[in-house]
């Protein structure tokens, strides 16, 4: 059984139903049929006369096609068109690549290209003809401001040809026969009214223009943004590629309905920021500066520069004083989750009205790695600490009502550093780091009656299992004595130690963590959490214990009670572990050779030799000892205990 396919008629095209005319003007008159005057197209029939208008609304008609298919895509670069300096300012390399405008039209380049900032005749002639030149305009010799670098589809003629005459008293003529597409570089002058001397501080001000006001929207819809540009006398003082660039496809809005920002827009802050910030800390050195001073809004997350917080007295100058800081510790490898979520925030507007940044949060971010996570947390004691403004509050600032209007009850103080704690050098430490980051905290609704931190009391049971393994291996009193010496913080650790999967498959590193923890506790007179959240992860990291681990494989029964309780009572085994994983095959057997030798075989006991004369004694029935209740004489107790040393100096020492 077979089934009618019905083909697809080509000049209708694909799946698109055929009214006719009457049709479509009562569907027409009932509001129910919507017609689009810029996709009309010639209508071709064998005897239609054939004329240049129609064959131009056939190409308009395609053109206007591709650009609404351009829009429904979004606008931005698709691909490269990255721009840099080159020569000290003086000329600018833009990269090969496309992008589209928001118009729909497709720019494209087919190489890199180089731009001469001096040659400026060229650039200012396309300003005026496409209408993008200030009113008056700038002398070329003295250009000076902000401009966006920016391209533009356009199209010329070219390629003569000889036309026929359309009548019969006509003349031939000349016309261009080719439509050439091309793409322009204009330098669009950014409407900020600044002055020319403060290029540096107009920076900033774009960045809030379009970071919080969105102005970048008022540039024209039929250029491609690439880069925003600070030029004195024909000198490029600055460039900026995030601030106007946008990549293909993300100018969308993610939280519909809301009324936010697209993402695209808040990432691109983001990436200015970081940009901006590199240049700032650049021009100022080690000088410390407050955001104010030379940003006019912040992005919901962001870099920080060094020397952020104070560690003298726990007080940061970079944030405004009616912004809440504090400081906190996470994992790196959760960061990018973290600034992710913050995307969805509005950014930090230093404009803002005093309410509004009393009701702003920041968290200042520490990232350390995972497998330190938990040492450094012992070593805190608390995951966030707060941070006071250098001017706190700017009581003097404010009018007398408005400190009756916002008293409140006083916050806890933040007490100055104390350099014999561990928790405060800690910290310290945390606050030096390069890498810190600050994102902005939500508003959320929380309880504050309980007060305190979760602390354990007993350590988890390990299970028979668990503690018998221990005790067959002969480091029962070992353990024993490291929990004896270890606080009640760090009891349940050290049982979490000895219990993971590398140590608990491995003797020798069992016996090697109950040393070295030994030795931590000798040597500080007690055992703390931090202690064994350390030794913790250098034992996850991989490399402590790997040649303990190979020694342990040259002997197939494992090491011996002796030379375990040998590696517990100190961490003099460190030596050890790093000589043998670092040597060879041979080198390996002859380190365990020397360190653990192979017991000798037991000589064997001389045969009596019966005296003459005598009468030999009845031999002893099988199973059954002779029988003899005579004493020893002395001379035999010293002949038995020597045999009972020589066979107990053959036994090997594994």
């Amino acid at each position: 059984r077979t089934m009618a396919l019905n083909p697809i008629d080509l000049t209708r095209g694909p799946a698109r139903a055929q009214l006719a005319q009457a049709e479509a003007v009562r569907l027409r008159e009932r509001g129910v049929l919507v017609a689009d005057a810029r996709r009309e197209r010639p209508r071709w029939f064998d005897g239609r006369f054939l004329a240049a208008r129609d064959l131009i609304r056939d190409q308009q008609y395609f053109l206007a096609r591709e650009a609404d298919l351009g829009r429904a895509a979004g606008s931005g670069v698709g691909l490269g068109l990255h721009v840099s300096a080159q020569d000290n300012g003086n000329r600018l390399s833009l990269g090969a690549g496309q992008g589209i405008t928001p118009g729909g039209e497709l720019v494209l380049l087919p190489q890199d290209l180089a731009l001469d900032l001096t040659d400026i005749p060229a650039t200012e002639q396309l300003s005026a003809r496409f209408g993008l030149g200030r009113v008056p305009a700038t002398p070329a010799r003295a250009r000076t401001g902000l401009f966006v670098l920016a391209l533009r589809p356009v199209e010329f003629t070219a390629n003569p040809v000889g036309a026929y005459p359309t009548s019969l008293t006509g003349s031939r003529t000349v016309e261009d026969g080719d439509v050439v597409e091309a793409t322009a570089v204009v330098l669009i002058p950014w409407p900020d009214d600044g002055a020319n001397d403060a290029l540096l501080q107009r920076r900033a001000s774009a960045a809030r223009a379009i970071f919080v006001a969105d102005a970048a929207r008022s540039l024209a819809s039929d250029v491609l943004p690439l880069a925003m540009l600070a030029l004195q006398g024909n000198q490029l003082v600055w460039l900026d590629e995030a601030m106007v660039r946008r990549e293909l496809g993300a100018d969308r809005a993610d939280l519909p309905g809301l009324n936010f920002s697209p993402r695209a827009l808040r990432l691109a802050h983001l990436l200015q920021h970081q940009e901006h910030l590199a240049d700032v800390v650049a021009q100022l050195g080690n000088r410390r500066f407050s955001a104010a001073s030379q940003f006019q809004a912040l992005p919901s997350a962001g870099p920080l520069p060094a020397g952020v917080i104070d560690t003298r007295d726990w007080t940061q100058s970079y944030f405004p004083a009616e912004v809440d800081v504090d400081f906190a510790v996470i994992p790196e490898d959760e960061l990018p989750a973290l600034i992710e979520e913050c995307l969805a925030l509005p950014p930090i507007d230093f404009f803002a009205s005093e309410a509004a940044l009393d009701l702003t949060a920041v968290m200042v971010l520490a990232p350390v790695p995972r497998a330190q996570l938990r040492a450094v947390l012992a070593r805190l004691q608390t995951r966030t600490r707060t941070l006071k403004a250098a001017a706190a509050n700017r009581v003097a600032q404010r009018k007398p009502l408005e400190i009756l209007q916002r008293l409140r009850l006083p916050a806890a103080l933040v007490l100055p550093t104390d350099p014999s704690s561990p928790a405060d050098a800690e910290w310290a430490r945390l606050a030096g780091l390069s890498n810190l980051w600050f994102v902005r905290r939500r508003n959320l609704a929380y309880r504050d009656d309980l007060a305190g931190t979760a602390v354990p009391v007993s350590a988890p049971d390990p299970g028979p299992q668990g503690l018998q393994r221990l005790r067959e291996l002969g480091l029962g009193s070992a353990l024993d004595a490291v929990l004896k010496k270890a606080t009640p913080h760090a009891a349940p650790k050290v049982l979490d130690l000895l219990s993971a999967p590398r140590l608990a498959a491995s003797p020798a590193l069992t016996a090697a963590a109950l040393g070295a923890l030994q030795a931590q506790a000798t040597a500080e007179g007690g055992l703390n959490a931090a202690a064994v959240l350390g030794l913790s992860a250098e034992m996850s990291a991989g490399r402590t214990g790997t040649g303990l681990q190979r020694l342990e494989l040259q002997r197939p029964k494992g090491l011996s009670k002796a030379a375990l309780a040998t590696l517990t009572a100190n961490d003099a085994w460190r030596s050890l572990d790093a000589s043998a994983a670092a040597a060879d095959a041979g080198g390996l057997q002859q380190l365990a050779a020397r360190l653990m030798p192979q017991a000798k075989p037991a000589a064997a006991a001389p045969t009596p030799v019966a005296k003459a004369g005598a009468t030999p004694k009845p031999a002893a029935k099988a199973g059954k000892a002779p029988a003899s209740n005579a004493p020893a004489s002395p001379a035999t107790s010293s002949k038995r205990a020597a045999q009972a040393r020589k066979a107990k100096a053959a036994k090997p020492n594994l």
